[in-house]
C-alpha cells in the first residue's frame, strides 16, 4: 500500500492553496488524501476527499467527495482525520452519508 505524506496538488485553482498532507491508495482502486486548504482571509480548512476511481480521471469541474472538513487547527493537528483516512469503514461510513444525486 502506497502513503504519501507531503506533496501538492496544483489541479485546479481551488485546489492550487489545498497541501497535500496525507495519501494512500484504496484496495481495489481510488485513494483517500487529506488535504489543507488556505483562503484569502487566512482562515484554513483541513478536508478528507476519498476518489473512488480506479483510473483516477475525474470529470472537468468535478471534484472527489469531501467526507469529513473542519476548521484547520494547529495545535490539534490532523490526528482524527488521519484515523478516519487509514480505516476503510470510516471511509465507506462518510461516502454513505453524502447526499445523492439521483
Amino acid at each position: 500500500m502506497e502513503q504519501e505524506i507531503s506533496g501538492r496538488n496544483v489541479s485546479s485553482p481551488e485546489r492550487r492553496s489545498a497541501e497535500r498532507l496525507f495519501h494512500r491508495d484504496l484496495p481495489g482502486g481510488g485513494y483517500v488524501a487529506i488535504e489543507l486548504l488556505g483562503s484569502l482571509g487566512g482562515d484554513r480548512t483541513v478536508r478528507v476527499i476519498v476518489e473512488r476511481r480506479s483510473d483516477r480521471s475525474r470529470r472537468q469541474g468535478h471534484r472527489p467527495p469531501v467526507i469529513l472538513e473542519e476548521a484547520w487547527r494547529p495545535e490539534r493537528g490532523f490526528g482524527e482525520l488521519y484515523r478516519v483516512a487509514c480505516d476503510n469503514v470510516a471511509i465507506a461510513r462518510g461516502l454513505l452519508r453524502l447526499p445523492r444525486a439521483d
